[in-house]
């Protein structure tokens, strides 16, 4: 299985989310048309946009793979490339974290204490 596809069975697997594709790749979104996470699936790479912490953001960043999001980075957003099951795994926790972020309180059980 891509790392794009666990990526996105990860994404959907969450109370209430849908994918979508306003900007032609594909965007994970919950309950009332919140955004917690952009994907873009080339054939070379995989990069995956969310939304962390203040403190969470401040140890990504440190990640040679990891930069601050184009257009929302000011917004607490960060952008990974993912590449290997390393990247991957990093990834997969922050998409998590992202989706506690942006759901509304009582969708947030599904990823707490993971």
């Amino acid at each position: 299985m891509s790392y794009g596809q666990r990526i996105r069975d990860l994404a959907l697997s969450f109370p209430e989310t849908y994918e979508d594709a306003p900007w032609g790749h594909p965007v994970f979104k919950v309950g009332d048309n919140k955004m917690f996470a952009a994907m873009s699936d080339g054939d070379a790479s995989v990069t995956l946009t969310v939304k962390l912490t203040p403190e969470e953001r401040e140890i990504a960043l440190h990640f040679p793979h990891v930069s601050v999001a184009r257009y929302v980075g000011r917004y607490g957003w960060v952008t990974a490339e993912v590449s290997d099951e390393e990247t991957l795994e990093s990834a997969l926790e922050w998409l998590r974290e992202s989706y506690w972020l942006k759901a509304p309180a009582r969708l947030r059980y599904a990823v707490e204490g993971t």
